[in-house]
């Protein structure tokens, strides 16, 4: 298996540092040896304490791992202080490996993480062996003395970055203004650019999770370029993925991308096994004449590839189909409509509308609802979910069931929400006992 060195600092959370580097790694297939430089106290609000470790020590765990493992590439992130910068630059000076330099001065948290004299010691002895820095704006104003606020200000500072003796940049933009994140690589005097709607809120250990998706994929032979669109789209997977451990920032997720499969998988076999229940008893004459529908969404999901759809496989309509990730397009955007309201509500099925549902549901005590889908020429999914969310601001919340009275050419549908594709079924066997 390949292996990566990370030579950084500890996090007590788990969300930055070494920990996150090693699952990060990991997620991309590379496995991760370690170099702590420094224990960190710290939490989603606040870094309470450093304790930055012994030099002898720091250069004596790169040599433990050195010396037996055949290192693709590393990174370095905390160094705290100008006298391990230059002890690791030294020792780092005689490897031939890619290196990925995270130029580290400040926690997720705002709290600063290095010591005075480490800003010069990363310029002269840490980034003239860089493969590729990826500073972000405070960081590059740092390292570079020069203000950056324009995208000519960014290009600039680049120049300036290579100059210093990194072989490449990657210069990170969510410092920057405007409505898109717009991240700049500049290697062999070309830029490339990638953006992406910005996220407002801010996000502990994405820079070390950025940092070590490059430094696996420099591992596994990928040139700067291939390293940089695929590390980006792994980390937006991350971010999207971020979630709250404490009461401070939240934690940006290493594991993303592995995650969200084994999510989509969990969700699939889920719907499949509660739509072939919900089908063995169904009435017919709650099917609409379209089929009966289930869809079951991804936890946060944020559109309509988040959500698996599936037919309800009745005995009105013989046949078998798998669960799909974009199926079930209507009932996916009415579901996606709920979750913004209340992200619990992440299961929806489709009836027909007659007396006998919806005498059903009152008798089951449910909230219901009455809507009607706009009837415009756009996209039928927007129509759905926009109807969907004039629903829930007349109501004040979420209904257990809504019903769409339809329109010329549409049938009447009841759509039947709740937490999970298993309680949607509960909810039809115990009204057909």
């Amino acid at each position: 298996m390949l292996v990566a060195l990370t030579v950084a600092g500890s996090d007590s959370l788990g969300g930055a540092g070494i920990e996150a580097d090693v699952k990060a790694m990991a997620s991309q297939g590379v496995h991760g040896a370690v170099a702590i430089t420094a224990v960190t106290a710290q939490n989603s609000c606040r870094v309470a304490r450093i304790l930055p470790l012994p030099v002898d020590e720091i250069i004596g765990q790169m040599d433990a791992v050195l010396e037996d493992v055949h290192i693709s590439a590393a990174k370095t992130g905390m160094l705290y202080s100008a006298e391990i910068a230059t002890a690791v630059a030294q020792r780092l000076a005689s490897t031939d490996f890619p290196l990925v330099v995270d130029p580290v001065l400040v926690a997720g948290v705002g709290d600063a993480l290095g010591r005075e004299g480490l800003v010069e010691a990363m310029r002269e002895r840490i980034a003239p062996l860089a493969t590729i820095i990826t500073p972000n704006v405070p960081e590059a104003e740092a390292l570079t003395g020069l203000s950056i606020s324009t995208d000519d200000d960014v290009r600039r500072a680049c120049r300036s970055l290579v100059k210093q003796g990194s072989e490449a940049v990657l210069l990170k933009g969510g410092h920057m203004d405007g409505d898109r994140s717009v991240d700049t690589l500049y290697h062999q005097g070309k830029f490339l650019r990638l953006g992406s709607p910005r996220v407002e809120a801010r996000g502990h250990g994405g820079g070390c999770i950025l940092s070590s998706y490059l430094t696996a994929n420099l591992a596994k032979g990928m040139g700067v370029w291939e390293s940089f669109i695929a590390s980006r789209a792994a980390i937006m997977e991350s971010i999207a993925g971020r979630f709250q451990v404490g009461r401070g920032v939240p934690v940006v997720e290493p594991m993303g991308g592995i995650l969200k499969d084994a999510h989509r998988y969990r969700v699939s076999a889920r719907l499949k096994a509660s739509a072939e229940r919900a089908g063995g008893s169904l009435p017919r004459s709650w099917v609409p004449e379209t089929g009966a529908e289930m869809v079951f969404c991804l936890p946060g999901a944020t559109n309509i590839m988040d959500v698996c759809g599936t037919a309800v496989p009745t005995r009105a309509r013989e046949g078998e189909r798998c669960p799909t990730f974009g199926g079930a397009p209507r009932l996916s955007a009415a579901v996606l409509a709920s979750m913004m309201y209340d992200g619990g509500m992440r299961a929806g099925m489709s009836l027909r509308c007659t007396s006998s549902v919806v005498n059903w549901a009152r008798r089951a005590g449910l909230s219901i609802g009455t809507y009607r889908r706009r009837m415009g020429t756009g996209d039928i999914t927007r129509c759905e979910r926009e109807a969907m969310e004039d629903l829930i601001n007349v109501l004040g919340c979420v209904p257990d069931v809504a019903c769409d009275r339809g329109g010329p050419g549409t049938e009447p549908l009841v759509r039947v929400l709740a937490s999970s594709p298993e309680e949607l079924v509960s909810r039809i066997e115990k009204a057909l006992r």
